[in-house]
């Protein structure tokens, strides 16, 4: 009983999910390797950035608010965010849901008590085991979407 209470199992699941569905949104499209390569460094570096490197960009984030330089940089972040969030809604949507799942998942980790390193591990593997079931499933005839096919 205390294995399903105590560890982060729902969290890692929705992680996958997320990743399945962004792989399959980026099969759907029919990414180049090169999307595929940014996706993979996606999957790699948001995670050490909210696990191995968190306490940088913290002191990095809140050092932006202390100027008025840092608002500027700020507030023009904020800006190309919604005019990217206007004009590619579906790649915004699905990499909010990714930094949004991964913040949850970081979060779960770390109540469960997991080291940094294992954390940034066990998240890095999540997310490439996702993006590489969304492949073998298109590729073996399998959709992954939740919407039929046609």
């Amino acid at each position: 009983m205390s294995l399903w209470v105590d560890s982060p199992w729902l969290s890692s699941v929705l992680m996958m999910a997320a990743y399945i569905t962004y792989g399959e949104f980026l099969l759907n499209i029919s990414a180049s390797p090169a999307v595929w390569g940014i996706s993979l460094g996606f999957a790699t570096i948001f995670p050490a950035l909210c696990t191995i490197a968190w306490k940088p960009c913290r002191r990095l984030i809140l050092m932006g608010f202390q100027s008025d330089l840092g608002y500027v940089v700020m507030a023009l972040t904020g800006a190309s965010l919604a005019v990217a969030a206007v004009t590619q809604f579906r790649m915004f949507s699905y990499l909010s849901l990714l930094v949004a799942v991964t913040m949850l998942t970081r979060v779960d980790m770390l109540i469960a008590r997991f080291s940094t390193p294992k954390t940034w591990l066990c998240m890095v593997l999540l997310a490439i085991l996702g993006l590489g079931l969304a492949w073998a499933l298109h590729h073996l005839g399998a959709s992954a979407s939740l919407t039929p096919a046609g």
